[in-house]
């Protein structure tokens, strides 16, 4: 006895420091391209719900939600210490995830031993499906880490009931409730274990007082459940993302949860559920198969059973099927994995851990695909004048395109949801709609959907708008638009050749040196334009000497010349980026358009007389 525990404190250092390259590798594979993928819809609504200037607001958004309130309260204070960037929104959800590798540990450890500790936290640290929930703004990561915190204290207080493990038990049970109600099912999953295995009655006396103790710590919040599921299938903006029970949809949870490898993971969850211990005969080591102690494989195999049993049965009468939703038994199936790999010998765990290290490192089998709004919303603040509205009829994609909005043009920009308008306004939508576009000059409309846009295009053209510009983002093979529409302008500054009219400009009339002046130019095609023609911008001294200029195609090549009809309105926009050290005074903009293969700019007409750029008007260079 004395020897074994001098062996098991000599090794303590080594575990430790196992642990410690776990959860480095943990947070390296979280933060890997953290910030690649713009927030979904999803994390624009956890964005929305989490606003509130203070705690109370979110709690009172939340219950006419259809979620708890923990996280997004957790969230509201950290989004108030760390910041509004997406790194800062993601990375508590990493640090959630990273933590949850930690505690994995001691969970294994309390189940069957410091080894399958340790191997379940290597394989959630690979788990590609919690390395992908682990970068959402959303709550699937802190509700991992509550699950394995829950299961943590009660297998502790299963194996010795002390007061710590209770109280431990009872705060991260309610903690989960709080979280997500998903949570649930890991409590029911812990009552039948309770049920089966404790003893004696005294002590299972002590279970259910402690279950029913987490349980009563959300009944505050138990009429807000009732309220809200009475509500929930009536808006499809709940359950949109819910899939049903067919082969598909368990393929992709199979695949989620194991990888492409699930028939090697499988098998190791399988030879999890029992205990191999190896007998010396001579030379050779046989195995034998033992099924004691059964309450840690037990409760592990009902975790699993439980809630998949529960989700088909539910999914089948009210759809809320989706794949991240079963984080909530991806800790048990490690666990599983886990103690089949402890359960080898040295050589062939060696050799197995390395085979899942390296297709871990190698390759990606739960990382999902969302529309790039950051991009979308980009295409508009490129070309953005200031006060122009952004309508967004994108369904619920205009959650994040919020964020982005207020992050890249401020949070002063009009922006109306046409989703959130027709459910408001019902059969009052096109009228409402109709009144809003007489009373501006200029929008953007970001659309999601096929041309023509039947309920609304024409609505835009009785309104007096030609769409001006068309920008777009794929998305795995459907295009994001952003439009901009403007109202025809009824006047000609100058024409160029007999092919092209500026009909608008606009463009400060002070500015200050090393600022970057914006000029918004309006087209039009007398003609269809043979070519690819360039437009050139300056701003010239009194003598006629140019100080800045930009030259090249109309809005950065997206609107070649080429494709403009007769009549189209065509908007274009030039950066002119203005010398530090340029001297106050007054400056004249001008415009000249050219084709680049001779260079030779078309003749303007202006004012009665022709020359070779259009004078736009005077632009004050203050002192800096």
């Amino acid at each position: 006895m004395i020897d074994a525990r001098a062996s098991n404190r000599a090794a303590r250092p080594v575990l430790l420091a196992l642990l410690a390259l776990i959860l480095l590798l943990a947070w390296g594979l979280r933060m890997h391209k953290a910030e690649a993928r713009s927030l979904w819809a999803d994390e624009g609504w956890t964005m929305l719900l989490s606003q509130g200037p203070g705690l109370d607001d979110v709690v009172r958004t939340l219950a006419d939600d259809q979620h708890p309130p923990l996280f997004f309260v957790l969230f509201r204070v950290w989004r108030g210490v760390a910041g509004e960037t997406e790194f800062a929104t993601r990375y508590f959800s990493i640090l959630a995830g990273v933590l949850a590798v930690a505690a994995i540990y001691p969970l294994g450890r309390a189940l069957f031993g410091p080894l399958t500790g340790l191997l379940a936290a290597l394989l959630l640290a690979l788990a590609d499906n919690h390395i992908d929930l682990s970068q959402e703004v959303r709550h699937y990561g802190l509700l991992a880490l509550l699950i394995v915190l829950s299961s943590l204290f009660y297998a502790r207080w299963w194996r010795r009931p002390t007061r710590a493990h209770a109280v431990g038990y009872v705060l991260a049970s309610i903690a989960l409730l709080y979280t997500h109600y998903l949570g649930g099912f890991v409590l029911i999953v812990q009552l039948a274990h309770m049920l089966l295995t404790v003893r004696p009655a005294r002590r299972l006396v002590q279970a259910l007082v402690l279950f029913g103790t987490a349980c009563a710590g959300f009944l505050p919040w138990l009429p807000v459940v009732i309220e809200q599921n009475s509500v929930r299938w009536d808006n499809p903006l709940y359950y949109q993302n819910a899939l049903p029970n067919s082969v598909e949809t368990y393929r992709a949870v199979r695949t989620a949860l194991l990888g492409s490898h699930y028939g090697l993971l499988a098998a190791l969850l399988l030879l999890g559920l029992v205990y191999l211990v190896y007998r010396h005969a001579g030379r050779e080591r046989w195995p034998q198969v033992r099924l004691r102690p059964v309450w840690p494989a037990l409760y592990l195999a009902l975790w699993i059973v439980l809630v998949v049993g529960a989700t088909v049965v539910i999914n089948a009468r009210s759809q809320f099927l989706t794949v991240r939703n079963f984080i909530v038994i991806t800790p048990a199936i490690l666990l599983l994995i886990a103690h089949g790999l402890a359960n080898l010998d040295r050589l062939a765990r060696g050799m197995l851990v390395a085979v899942i290290v390296i297709v871990g490192l190698t390759t990606v089998d739960a990382r999902r695909h969302y529309p790039d709004w950051r991009s979308v919303t980009r295409n508009v603040t490129d070309y953005h004048l200031v006060g122009e509205p952004v309508l967004m009829d994108v369904w619920v994609g205009d959650f994040p395109l919020r964020y982005y909005i207020d992050r890249q043009m401020g949070g002063e920009t009009p922006r109306v949801s046409l989703r959130e308008w027709r459910d408001t306004y019902g059969a009052q939508f096109l009228p409402t709609l109709l009144g809003y576009l007489q009373e501006i000059n200029a929008f953007w409309l970001v659309y999601w959907g096929d041309e023509p846009m039947d309920e609304y295009g024409d609505l835009i053209a009785q309104a007096g708008f030609q769409r001006s510009a068309a920008l777009a983002v794929d998305h795995l093979g459907t295009r994001l638009y952003s439009y901009r529409y403007d109202r025809v302008p009824d006047t000609t500054l100058a024409t160029f050749g007999d092919l092209l009219a500026l009909r608008q400009a606009d463009a400060p009339s002070q500015i200050a040196p090393g600022e970057t002046l914006r000029a918004a130019l309006w087209w039009t095609a007398e003609q269809a334009p043979p070519l690819d023609y360039s437009v050139s911008v300056l701003l010239l001294t009194e003598s006629g000497v140019p100080v800045a200029q930009h030259d090249g195609p109309p809005l950065d090549g997206a609107s070649p010349t080429s494709t403009w009809q007769p009549g189209d309105l065509r908007f274009d926009l030039h950066r002119l980026p203005l010398p530090e050290g340029l001297s106050p005074g007054t400056y004249r903009l001008a415009v000249k358009v050219y084709w680049y293969g001779d260079g030779q700019p078309l003749p303007v007409q202006q004012d009665d007389s022709t020359r070779e750029f259009a004078v736009l008007g005077e632009v004050e260079v203050t002192p800096g």
